[in-house]
């Protein structure tokens, strides 16, 4: 289980459980979400948006000396997952995207930096 703490969040710890997210890929361009809901401590429904300019970070992240290495040490996990993986789809819901998307367009229609905030072009 990732967790996930940020100086926004004050004393709360998010806990992220990746196997009940799914990952779409965007029907208007290159970029893919990751999808779900964190349920602990809070219930909020996310979406992550990976770019293509993301890649070459991820990949750093990813190839780090102590992230393979808990990658193979625990591989035998994923190979628990695969044969679970129905189980984490029914209990994050099908619908779950269908749920994210309504909160996202509610949320994020008629958002707008005020206009002092926003760039000069």
């Amino acid at each position: 289980m990732m967790k996930l703490w940020s100086r926004g969040l004050g004393k709360t710890e998010l806990k992220m459980d990746f196997r009940y997210y799914q990952v779409k890929r965007d029907p208007a361009g290159d970029n893919v979400y990751i999808i779900g809901k964190i349920t602990d401590p809070v219930n909020w429904e996310f979406r992550i948006t990976l770019e293509p300019d993301d890649i070459p970070g991820m990949i750093k992240m990813f190839m780090n000396y102590c992230v393979v290495k808990l990658a193979l040490k625990n591989m035998y996990k994923y190979i628990i997952y695969l044969f679970n993986r129905r189980k984490y789809a029914q209990a994050a819901g099908y619908d779950i995207e269908k749920q994210v998307d309504k909160a996202y367009s509610q949320m994020m229609t008629e958002r707008q930096r005020p206009s002092h905030l926003r760039a000069a072009r």
